[in-house]
């Protein structure tokens, strides 16, 4: 038994296997990548394994070939011990029953002997470093208590969600590009009793459904003298979710295997020869109507009608501009705490351009601007400039909001005896837009000048739409079109 404590966070490798010529060539060559290696190679040494409390392991390679009688204690043990740790495993095809029975949910590779070293050696390090890589980006994603949302539209969002959480069918998460389907479903996951267990993400658009449904529900890979038994995504996702990226590119074959999951909670595997139970929750994305693709014949009704039970459609960002400064800001505070940059803030102005913005590619398009901003940026503000030639550079420049505009708002404040602002520095600067509650006498004006004014003020912002004037007023639009009336404010001349 060859056993050393790892005393960094660099990845660990556990080989438990009675081949040590294998063993000790896999050694030098992971530990020759920078990871941490440990090794037993004869289990009566170490009957409980009690000396895993005292190393990091990532993934576990385990060689069956040699072990005999011991097979059953040795997944036993590795199971009580290690309970969320991958495992890569070299058996006998006459035993791979057994072992996905026992190991189901554990196993993202199974070799069969023979098998070459670089293709073993390859395999290996190609999940650890997976893993590495799922580690850090789950660390983007939030539960659905942590998702930012202000407007109303987004709440309701979430609040449905939340009664998916607890529930088993499956859910449709519709909405245009970059709305944020895969972060919404992550956090479904992540909010209920799966959180702990994998969350696995299938695109399943692209061309080669061949591979998309080898990589679904398995397949056996021969190279020569090498037979690797991949056991698919479903596997990998045993206890936990798979989030299936636009179905309606399913071929109708695949479709019908997992409409066959949804009824039965069981995949084929092994050419059909075996049936594997397992739980796995899964969540559809789409950008597309799938019942338009029911019509058009390129998506199964039976499969619709089983995932559209529990439906929910997020908003474009457009329609959502509440959240905007709010998912700026974040972007930006993420941004500087990934990178050890200090902190960087916007300005109000260039919040404003944000908000008002149309962003067609919603959500990711704003993180990206955000993103490009500080990349150039040389001091601790961003202003407006920073974004105005990204946003030219998107594409929807004519949709830009301009907070440089000439536009010019009524304002009331103290005047000389010329009816001129004075120029002293004992005055405050006015910014565009401010409306004073002193006339020009020093007197206080009266109410139904100033609210006269906000209403004037708040139609030329919001370009006159007026239930988000309404809505920002704090009014109803009933109330609102009667102000209107009772100011005689006009309309289209603003």
């Amino acid at each position: 038994m060859h056993i050393k404590r790892s005393l960094d966070d660099r990845q660990g490798l556990l080989i438990i296997d009675q081949d040590d010529e294998q063993s000790n060539l896999i050694k030098e060559y992971m530990e020759s990548y920078g990871y941490d290696v440990f090794i037993i190679d004869v289990l009566s040494q170490c009957p409980d394994l009690l000396v895993l409390d005292k190393i990091k392991v990532d993934v576990i390679f385990l060689s069956l070939i040699n072990f005999g009688d011991d097979k059953g204690k040795v997944l036993q043990t590795i199971v009580e011990k290690m309970p969320n740790i991958p495992i890569i495993v070299q058996t006998k095809h006459d035993e791979l029953k057994i072992l996905i029975s026992s190991l189901q949910d554990r196993i993202p590779k199974c070799f069969f002997n023979p098998v070459s070293q670089e293709h073993l050696f390859y395999s290996i390090r190609s999940i650890l470093e997976r893993k590495k890589n799922s580690s850090a980006e789950e660390q983007k994603y939030f539960t659905l208590d942590s998702l930012i949302a202000v407007s109303s539209e987004m709440i309701q969002v979430i609040n449905l969600a939340r009664k998916a959480v607890y529930c088993t069918i499956p859910v449709m998460i519709e909405g245009e590009f970059g709305v944020g389907k895969k972060t919404l479903a992550h956090s479904i996951h992540a909010s209920g009793s799966r959180a702990s267990f994998p969350f696995v993400v299938v695109n399943c658009g692209i061309s080669d459904q061949d591979k998309v449904e080898k990589d679904l529900f398995g397949k056996v890979d021969l190279q020569g003298e090498n037979s690797t038994y991949f056991l698919g995504k479903f596997v990998e996702a045993n206890g936990g979710t798979i989030l299936l990226e636009e179905p309606s590119a399913l071929s109708l074959k695949v479709q019908r295997k997992i409409l066959h999951f949804i009824e039965t909670g069981k995949i084929e595997f092994d050419d059909s020869r075996n049936a594997l139970k397992l739980d796995v929750r899964l969540i559809f994305a789409t950008e597309k109507n799938l019942f338009q693709e029911v019509k058009n014949q390129v998506f199964s009704k039976d499969l619709y009608y089983k995932i559209s039970i529990f439906s929910c459609k997020i908003p474009t960002l457009r329609s959502r501009q509440d959240d905007i400064p709010w998912l700026a800001r974040f972007f930006l505070k993420r941004f500087c705490l990934e990178n050890n940059v200090q902190q960087i803030n916007l300005s109000e102005k260039a919040l404003s351009m944000l908000t008002h913005y149309k962003w067609t590619d919603n959500v990711q398009e704003l993180e990206n601007i955000i993103l490009r901003s500080v990349v150039g940026i040389k001091d601790s503000y961003i202003t407006e400039d920073c974004f105005t030639s990204l946003l030219f550079e998107a594409g929807n420049q004519e949709k830009e909001i301009n907070s440089n505009t000439s536009e010019t708002f009524d304002i009331y404040c103290m005047q000389d005896e010329n009816n001129n602002i004075p120029q002293s520095s004992n005055y405050l600067s006015i910014s565009k837009g401010t409306i004073f509650s002193i006339d020009k006498y020093g007197e206080i004006r009266r109410l139904s000048d100033i609210e006269k004014e906000m209403i004037r003020l708040a139609m030329k912002l919001y370009r006159e739409q007026m239930s988000e004037v309404a809505r920002r007023l704090g009014i109803g639009r009933s109330t609102l079109y009667r102000k209107i009336k009772e100011y005689n404010i006009e309309v289209d001349t603003l």
